[in-house]
C-alpha cells in the first residue's frame, strides 16, 4: 500500500473488490459443475436416449433455435441418429402458416 492511497482508499477497496468477486465466480463454477456432474440439473430426470432423440427432431422440424443454434444439440442429433435411424426430412411450412383456413 502506497502513502497515498491511506487505509480508506478507492485503490484498496477495488482490489477488495475484484478479490471478492473472483472468488464468488470460482465458488459459482465449483457448484454449477458439482450439480451437473451427472450431466443433468438437480429435480430433473435424465432422458433416454429415444426421448433425446425424439425432442431434438421435433426441434429440428419446428426450427426452433435451441437446435439451429446449438452444435452441441446437432452433434447429439448426428449421433443418436447413427443408432437409431436418421431423423425424417425437414418438411417446409404450409403456405398459409398454421392458421390458414380451408375456404
Amino acid at each position: 500500500m502506497s502513502e497515498r492511497e491511506g487505509k480508506l482508499s478507492g485503490g484498496r477497496f477495488n482490489r477488495i473488490r475484484d478479490a471478492l468477486v473472483g472468488r464468488y465466480y470460482n465458488r459459482v463454477d465449483f457448484f454449477v459443475d458439482g450439480l451437473l456432474e451427472d450431466g443433468y440439473p438437480p429435480f430433473h430426470d435424465p432422458l433416454s436416449p429415444r426421448e433425446q432423440y425424439d425432442r431434438l427432431v421435433s426441434w429440428r422440424q419446428a426450427g426452433d433455435p435451441r437446435f439451429w443454434r446449438s452444435a452441441a444439440a446437432q452433434a447429439a442429433l448426428a449421433q443418436l441418429a447413427a443408432e437409431m435411424g436418421p431423423p425424417p426430412p425437414i418438411m417446409p411450412p404450409s403456405p398459409g402458416g398454421p392458421l390458414a383456413r380451408v375456404m
